[in-house]
């Protein structure tokens, strides 16, 4: 009876076992099946090793991660190899937010993190709870959303009030200042992430996240546009913001990439306007925007006489000048326009839609910053001061040309009989 007994109990553990195992392996395959769906199905069979070395040997992806980077970041951290973290360090490299790091960071990053993957709907952090890990946006969106009090139900609402997408970080605010976790983070679509937990944080990033930290809040209370901001504000603001330095002569990238709006805390950089203008017989014509030489020629004149005659050129004006307290690239026109460093400048790099968000766009002062710049530099006045400076340098030559030729020169001395030391020029060093 006891044996039959001990049977029974080793049937039904069995029994229990196959269950959690075919639940593990289910859940598994729902876990990975946004991934997995990247595999075409014309070469898998039912020959599972061939099948695996058919994914192997594919490396298409969606986003940032290859199925073979995500194996390796699924690994144990022991297995990790140095041509595995090498591969893993090229693609850390392609994180926005991780590009400022050094290569010895890069590289205990790693041979920790982890890779998870959550589906449309999942809550990843939750206001409140302890902190335990640090996230990298790989592919995907994430909302961000704090609880508010509403004072007519008497209740707390989730009221969303960002969103993190592909290359940034969000979870380190807790991490730095050993709080519970300030905000809750929701995918709003399929999110791969890497994973940090708290241990490697410390030991890897926290330092030079807290010096970034004081940098980005030293920025801030330059200006007079953030004096009035509250603590969250200015925490949420120096999440989402960094400080980019420009080289001199390099232009900035505003007419390119408008997600951003740049605060200049150092340097200069200068306003540059190109005006595509036509010269016939002595006239000058502003074309609009977008014709090219060509294009102007042709609707000019169809002849060949008048084509000859017409002459289309692309001249740069220097129009103003940006310095340490100025912004620009809010929304403002850029048509032949662009911004260049004059010497070394660092800007304080915000995200516009967030700026232009109402807590932080009190009164319209975004929107009225940029009328004002909207208004300051307008095509058709830079033209008029353009032809007036034509007719005035065509006027001196002449007057010129007209009294050399009146008072033609007495003295034989010619450049060459000059001292080749009395024209040396000095410059500065």
């Amino acid at each position: 009876m006891a044996s039959r007994k001990k049977a029974d109990e080793e049937k039904l553990k069995r029994r229990r076992l196959a269950r959690f195992r075919f639940k593990r392996l289910v859940h598994v395959v729902i876990s990975n099946r946004y991934w997995i769906a990247e595999i075409e199905d014309r070469e898998i069979g039912n020959n599972v090793t061939r099948n695996v070395a058919v994914i192997e040997r594919r490396l298409t992806h969606k986003g940032t991660l290859t199925i073979i980077e995500k194996k390796i970041l699924n690994s144990p951290p022991e297995e990790r190899t140095e041509d595995k973290r090498r591969l893993l360090r090229l693609v850390l490299r392609n994180i926005e937010c991780l590009q400022e790091l050094t290569a010895e960071q890069l590289d205990d990053i790693a041979g920790c993190a982890t890779f998870e993957y959550y589906e449309p709907g999942r809550v990843i952090l939750r206001e409140g709870h302890h902190p335990n890990a640090v996230y990298f946006l790989a592919n995907g969106e994430v909302v961000v959303s704090r609880l508010r009090w509403d004072s007519i139900y008497h209740t707390y609402n989730d009221t969303p009030c960002g969103t993190r997408v592909r290359g940034q970080m969000f979870g380190e605010t807790a991490l730095l200042h050993d709080c519970p976790r300030t905000a809750t983070c929701t995918t709003a679509t399929d999110c791969e992430l890497l994973c940090l937990y708290r241990t490697d944080f410390e030991r890897i990033l926290k330092c030079t996240l807290l010096e970034r930290w004081r940098q980005l809040q030293l920025a801030l209370a330059r200006f007079d546009y953030f004096k009035y901001w509250t603590n969250d504000q200015v925490r949420e603001c120096c999440l989402l913001s960094r400080i980019a330095a420009f080289e001199s002569h390099e232009k900035l990238p505003v007419d390119v990439d408008e997600r951003y709006a740049y605060f200049v805390l150092s340097g200069q950089c200068m306003i540059l306007q190109c005006l595509t203008v036509s010269q016939r017989n002595g006239t000058y014509r502003l074309l609009p925007i977008g014709a090219n030489e060509s294009s102007a020629a042709k609707q000019m004149s169809t002849d060949a006489n008048d084509r000859k005659k017409a002459n289309v050129e692309l001249r740069f004006i220097d129009v103003g000048t940006f310095s340490c307290g100025s912004v620009f690239g809010l929304g403002e026109a850029m048509p032949h326009r662009m911004v260049v460093a004059r010497n070394r400048v660092q800007c304080l790099v915000i995200p516009r839609d967030w700026l232009f968000e109402k807590q932080q766009n009190v009164g319209n002062t975004w929107q009225r910053i940029r009328m004002k710049l909207d208004m300051t530099i307008q095509r058709d006045r830079l033209f008029e001061l353009f032809v007036r400076d034509q007719h005035w340098h065509r006027y001196r030559k002449a007057l010129v040309g007209e009294y050399v030729r009146r008072n033609p020169r007495q003295n034989p001395t010619l450049l060459a009989d000059v001292p080749i030391m009395c024209r040396v020029e000095q410059g500065e060093i």
